[in-house]
């Protein structure tokens, strides 16, 4: 059994899971949003770990091959503020979902793309970039910080050509919307005191002209593309204006290749998506996303990262 676990909105996994009834492989969906209306039980001495689906109760430890760890849901997560539990209770039933769902763990033999605890380290910005460094990857100048002064000395060092980013996920939650925190060039006399105390932000070289690349890496496979913003070489942030950037597949270097590879190797990820930037025959490291989108390349630069995901999955621990 391949069992994957998301959420009710994630139509990436459609893809995926289409590719996978194609070939006759046995899938498991899990919205884990929806884990409250799906009894489960794990027993010891005897190990089981059972989940009701449908109105069948699957013993997942005696079929167990592969885990694609995607994008879960919460419980409750799409009720209304009014119709949720408190945050109290919030949060403990959260925990304890995610705890079970951990305790996929236990079951031998099992491949995750990615493993729980291997996304969760790779999702740290430090730890990326010294293992980007470790590989071989240049990295722009970087000064992570709370310290306005800092942030002015290093901004002042590079004449104001400085990028200010998140150093974790880049999202502010509020009870009616949501809030993404994009990249952003920074001029030094904007950087406050009072504001940059409350958490430490990546301030980084600003590299331009350039070229932008998403590298998607599943396993032994690769794909690049080009994030091309038209004539612009100078903008920031391309998730900004997402629908007027072009993706084209394209080849990069074989050392860039293989860095790509030993970066994910050496974030113990299968599965990672890498951004990078090129100036003057130089590739330089910026992050990776170990559970990053990636349909949309599907579609608009062609490539069949769908299959890949699902040759890597149906294999389990057979790959290399």
């Amino acid at each position: 059994m391949i069992v994957i676990i998301s959420n009710q909105f994630d139509f990436a996994i459609d893809y995926v899971v289409r590719e996978l009834n194609r070939r006759g492989e046995n899938t498991l969906r899990i919205n884990s949003e929806d884990l409250i209306n799906h009894p489960v039980v794990t027993t010891f001495p005897d190990f089981s770990y059972k989940i009701t689906f449908q109105g069948k109760m699957m013993e997942i430890n005696k079929q167990l091959k592969s885990v694609w760890f995607r994008r879960p849901g919460k419980p409750f997560e799409w009720l209304s503020h009014k119709e949720k539990p408190s945050p109290q209770v919030l949060r403990f039933v959260e925990d304890q979902w995610h705890s079970f769902l951990e305790g996929l763990l236990a079951i031998p033999d099992v491949l995750w793309v990615n493993n729980i605890s291997r996304n969760q380290d790779a999702e740290c910005k430090i730890i990326q970039l010294m293992a980007a460094q470790k590989v071989g990857f240049k990295l722009p100048k970087t000064c992570i910080t709370s310290d306005a002064g800092k942030a002015k000395a290093f901004s002042d060092m590079l004449n104001g050509e400085v990028i200010v980013k998140a150093l974790y996920a880049p999202l502010i939650e509020y009870d009616d919307k949501d809030y993404f925190i994009f990249t952003n060039k920074i001029k030094p006399e904007l950087i406050d005191h009072d504001s940059l105390k409350l958490a430490p932000c990546i301030f980084q070289e600003f590299i331009s002209p350039k070229t932008e690349y998403r590298i998607t890496v599943i396993g032994d496979d690769i794909f690049p593309v080009t994030v091309n913003p038209g004539n612009d070489s100078t903008h920031v942030d391309w998730r900004k204006e997402k629908c007027e950037i072009k993706f084209k597949s394209c080849e990069v270097p074989s050392l860039i290749k293989k860095r790509c590879f030993d970066l994910v190797a050496e974030l113990d990820l299968v599965f990672g998506a890498i951004d990078l930037v090129e100036r003057d025959g130089h590739f330089y490291f910026l992050e990776i996303n170990p559970n990053g989108e990636w349909a949309w390349l599907q579609e608009e630069a062609g490539l069949d990262i769908a299959s890949s995901i699902a040759t890597t999955l149906a294999k389990g621990l057979e790959i290399p």
